[in-house]
């Protein structure tokens, strides 16, 4: 039988591995087949009196029972507006 879990689950163990970005306002976690997800965490930034959202820190893991493996991830990240 396949392990099912919220993306409310996935989140918070994740955030048990590694830090959680500083004014995180979402964190999603898509199933892309089986236990694979990529899961995306999303963070409020201002820049010039302007409010924008963007992934700060995004990742490809294997989720199941035994917890999350993180297979490939993008730290932090910097992008032009």
């Amino acid at each position: 039988m396949k392990d099912t879990f919220t993306q409310d689950i996935i989140c918070d163990k994740l955030f048990q591995i590694i830090e959680k970005p500083q004014n995180t306002v979402m964190c999603k976690a898509i199933n892309l087949w089986n236990d694979r997800y990529r899961i995306n965490v999303y963070a409020e930034h201002e820049r010039d009196n302007l409010i924008y959202r963007k992934i700060d820190y995004s990742c490809f893991a294997i989720v199941n029972k035994d917890g999350i493996q993180i297979i490939d991830q993008t730290p932090s990240y910097d992008t032009k507006i």
